[in-house]
């Protein structure tokens, strides 16, 4: 039965290390990328973010994780379109706490072949995180969106110093 959790414990381990391999090596040749915030999912009278403020924030953490951010038109002719896309959604639960769930995506656009010469194109994901969590604060909601922001830097800036 030890046996049987090491290998267990292996297998996920080498399943993570594969993972991010792949996703590493889809963010090589990135010059940058855009940035969009979708729509906020506020469910509270408390805690106030609005997609604006969130956007100008995440601008402001990208340029000092050293990522250049794109503006829409160069992101519309950089190869893929990519962009990272914010998505931010908040619900109160009982008193001063609050549910939230944070995901932050790399989307990029990707041809799909279909029979009959018939091509089309979307925008997949190629990079995500997500962070879930329960917050009495705004900051708290804030510093969970700064730590996602830095994992792709950290990523992004690893791929870019080994080309």
């Amino acid at each position: 039965m030890k046996y049987f959790k090491i290998v267990v414990l292996l297998a996920c381990v080498a399943g993570l290390s594969v993972r991010a391999d792949y996703e590493s090596s889809l963010l090589k040749e990135l010059v940058g990328v855009g940035l969009k915030v979708r729509p906020i999912v506020m469910r509270s009278k408390v805690f106030e973010f609005d997609a604006e403020t969130l956007k100008q924030h995440a601008l402001q953490k990208m340029k000092e994780m050293n990522v250049r951010v794109l503006t829409d038109t160069e992101s519309k002719v950089s190869p893929g379109d990519p962009f990272l896309e914010l998505a931010v959604n908040i619900a109160q639960a009982q008193g001063p706490s609050h549910i939230y769930s944070i995901s932050l995506e790399l989307r990029e656009r990707a041809q799909l072949e279909r029979p009959m010469e018939s091509i089309v194109t979307m925008a997949v994901s190629t990079w995500n995180r997500e962070s879930l969590g329960i917050a009495n604060r705004p900051e708290a909601v804030m510093q969970a969106i700064d730590r996602l922001l830095r994992l792709f830097a950290e990523e992004f800036n690893a791929v870019q110093s080994e080309q």
